[in-house]
């Protein structure tokens, strides 16, 4: 992966050379969790309450019973609350879209990576297992930023995707939301990883999962009470995968240990002490280029090829880190709490990459006039390099909140003041050089004319119709082509100052409100020039979101909202070392919301989404300029539907059109982006055999089935010409995939089996190495797990 922001700070005239399985957790005997909701009306049936509070009470219930979870009420796939505005609150009640994915979701799915779990998010387009991080995944066609329990996770570095530490993933749509403001402030929007956290009871769990491409990958989970009165509770999760891929010679193997302790001594008041190290290692993967795989006119290249040399070493990546979270309630009105976390990651990755998407060839004005080809390469024949990054960051990040709730008159309300701190300290060093020596018959040439000097600028092209690699060599001085690219010290800064109001009005009326002084402070430093270079660029700004949600019946509400963010712009190269300003970003949506008869719930919405300011390099130039923008409007549809409790529906659909919508690059106006196929969706339906008629022989059995369809994405934003058809961008093909589990549980013991692109449908997605590659989708896959609980 080189990562796209640091080659971003590469001199824009030199090209991009830089280049478980498991039964549910323990959420029995968990207190009820005071969320604040409205109250019931007479065609209602509330959730009783132990605390005397008001109840959360679904308009049916339909379906399965409410459960309570550490991280919130729950019903089946549906999720009653969620902590988008740090309160816990109804979902129902939000004037935002905010899609949950609970735990039983993810089990009854069986599925492998968290990658795998967004797709059953409407427009969530997640980052490929392939890749080994740097960037976040899309939502509704910008960039999103995956955060860990509420805080952010800068260049998501180490492990991503395992799953055995998750207790919900929560997706809030648009621009970072007011409270979600640090790190990246990505436009698309939060992608917020609620980890498991420890629960009164003791319990034991193991399994293993293994299958296709030689997957093995056991986890344990124990919970343990460390005192009598279970004032001191103590969580331990552990993960380890190792596989192998539809990738010629790519093996990835990954682990995560992820300790929890909670100590509350009295019910109004606990401190939470999270642990995480994470490792990943698997060879870089490039991806593979347009031309031979979308556009085969003169040749094809196999789509599981690995276009590197065999032998590459591993891109290892690692994070780890301490997050603290306090939590007190003064009385019935006030309280408080505190999230903070330091954590350090890293990357040690050697490429050997062909270069772009297009093959190396074009003429020479200068070779014929000392006898030499006029044309160099050819229509399959690319440039390779090996490369080298490094990077080592250490990340603060730091909220806190005191909050208020209190009736007036018609009116509940909510209210918060709160801080956040998020500050970043990188360095990173970016190198590479010719992976292949001069071409012979030019350098004969060249030496006989007394330029032999000049050789290195035509080494030897590999031709993909049948590819030979040179083994990998660290870019050292003295090497043909060398060059540093980068090496970067940088500090980045974003912090605020938020106030909030929730109101209920009449019961019917729900107001949400927020402003938000931000902070940004970004400090660049780059060494790799002489004198080295370097800008800060600072801005405070005031952001506003406001919004309103009505119930126009116990089970149909209608909504809409506007929302702004402000994100930093961390490599920019400005005419004159001019530093750069924050991008600015903005949303309004309108939706409808259900929560009706027959199990049927979600959000139907209407979204339009602008970035400004975006880095733009005029034509002619060397340097940047911020007059870009970009724009994303669409349609999208969550809905859940479980009329028993034992059948459930998910079904989620996006129609999204994205958009560079100003450039000073005529040829880029109205490009379409390559974060986002127009349409895409899931259909997943699950049945158990759970219920008093089924006594015999299916007791404790349970089916699933699904699919997941995607029409073609954009490889790359205004690609190369003369390459790309007139009106026709490269783009992948649609594709629909379907997948199905079996699975029997008997009293500790867990059995499940799964398939996963059963019609075996060969495709390509779009990959975001560099500018853009495709990678081929995985084949058809069995997997098995067993696990045991005690």
């Amino acid at each position: 992966m080189l990562n796209y922001k640091l080659l971003r700070g590469v001199s824009v005239n030199v090209l991009a050379i830089v280049l478980v399985n498991g039964a549910a957790l323990a959420q029995q005997n968990l207190p009820t969790i005071d969320i604040g909701a409205r109250t019931p009306r007479s065609s209602q049936r509330s959730v009783p309450s132990t605390t005397g509070a008001p109840s959360l009470s679904p308009s049916s219930q339909d379906g399965p019973p409410v459960e309570q979870t550490t991280a919130g009420p729950v019903r089946g796939y549906q999720a009653l609350t969620t902590r988008a505005t740090r309160f816990q609150t109804p979902i129902q009640e939000l004037p935002m879209s905010v899609q949950v994915i609970p735990r039983k979701l993810i089990d009854d799915q069986q599925a492998i990576s968290q990658a795998e779990v967004f797709r059953n998010v409407s427009g969530l387009q997640p980052v490929s297992p392939l890749f080994p991080g740097g960037i976040g995944p899309t939502l509704r066609g910008m960039r999103a930023e995956r955060y860990i329990d509420g805080l952010p996770n800068y260049y998501d570095l180490g492990v991503r995707d395992l799953l055995v530490n998750v207790e919900r993933i929560e997706v809030i749509k648009g621009p970072a939301s007011i409270l979600f403001q640090g790190g990246q402030s990505p436009v698309g929007g939060v992608v917020n990883i609620v980890s498991r956290l420890p629960t009164p009871d003791r319990f034991a769990e193991a399994g293993v999962r293994g299958g296709g491409y030689s997957y093995v990958s056991p986890y344990i989970d124990v919970n343990q009470p460390l005192t009598e009165d279970k004032s001191v509770l103590f969580r331990l999760t552990a993960q380890y995968e190792t596989t192998r891929s539809n990738i010629d010679v790519v093996h990835r193997r990954s682990y995560t240990i992820n300790p929890t302790i909670k100590i509350a001594p009295t019910d109004a008041t606990s401190l939470i002490v999270q642990g995480i190290i994470t490792r990943r290692d698997q060879p870089d993967y490039a991806g593979l280029p347009a031309v031979g795989t979308i556009d085969r006119t003169f040749y094809a290249v196999r789509p599981t090829a690995f276009l590197s040399t065999p032998g590459l070493p591993s891109t290892g990546t690692s994070s780890s880190g301490v997050t603290l979270r306090f939590d007190h309630k003064f009385d019935e009105t006030f309280s408080t709490f505190t999230s903070a976390r330091f954590s350090s990651s890293g990357i040690y990755e050697p490429s050997q990459i062909p270069f772009g998407n297009t093959p190396t060839f074009y003429a020479d004005p200068t070779l014929p006039l000392l006898g030499g080809p006029g044309i160099i390469g050819g229509p399959s024949q690319f440039y390779m390099a090996n490369t080298i990054l490094k990077q080592q960051m250490k990340e603060v990040s730091v909220t806190s909140n005191v909050m208020a709730k209190f009736d007036a008159g018609p009116t509940r309300n909510k209210l918060l003041l709160g801080g956040d701190f998020n500050r970043v300290w990188e360095l990173a060093y970016i190198a590479g050089a010719n992976a292949t020596a001069p071409d012979p018959s030019i350098q004969a040439i060249l030496n006989a004319a007394g330029y032999g000097a000049f050789a290195p600028f035509y080494p030897i092209l590999i031709d993909f119709r049948a590819p030979v690699f040179p083994p990998y060599l660290y870019p050292l001085p003295g090497q043909d082509g060398y060059a540093i690219f980068s090496r970067v010290n940088n500090a980045y800064q974003n912090a605020g100052v938020t106030l909030q109001l929730q109101s209920t009005i009449l019961d019917r009326l729900h107001i949400l409100a927020a402003g938000r002084v931000a902070f940004i402070d970004i400090y660049s430093e780059e060494r790799a020039v002489f004198p080295p270079t370097s800008f800060n660029s600072s801005q405070t700004a005031f952001l506003p979101r406001v919004g309103a949600l009505l119930d126009v019946t116990d089970w149909l509400s209608v909504y809409g909202s506007y929302a702004q963010g402000l994100r930093p712009v961390t490599f920019f190269n400005g005419a004159g070392g001019a530093a750069p300003k924050p991008e600015g970003s903005e949303q309004w949506e309108a939706g409808v919301k259900l929560n009706g008869p027959m199990g049927l719930s979600g959000t139907l919405d209407y979204f339009d989404l602008k970035r400004t300011g975006v880095p733009v390099t005029p034509a002619g130039s060397l340097t940047q300029r911020q007059s870009g923008e970009w724009r994303s409007t669409g349609f999208e549809a969550d809905l859940i539907w479980q009329p028993t409790a034992e059948l459930s529906v998910l079904a989620s659909y996006a129609h999204i059109d994205a958009r560079v919508s100003r450039d000073e690059n005529p040829r880029l106006v109205n490009a379409t982006l390559n974060l986002a196929p127009h349409d895409s969706g899931r259909l997943w339906g699950h049945y158990a055999f759970d219920g008093a008629l089924f006594e015999g022989a299916l007791k404790g059995w349970s089916v699933g089935a699904g699919l997941y369809a995607a029409s073609g994405t954009v490889v790359e934003i205004g690609q190369p010409q003369p390459w790309a058809l007139v009106g026709r961008p490269w783009s992948t093909s649609g594709y629909i995939t379907f997948d199905a589990t079996l699975a029997y549980k008997h009293e500790n013991f867990t059995f499940a089996i799964n398939a996963k692109n059963l019609g075996g449908q060969q495709y390509f997605v779009q990959y975001p190495y560099l500018s853009g590659r495709v990678a081929p989708g995985e084949g058809r896959t069995v997997f098995v797990s067993l696990s045991a609980r005690m």
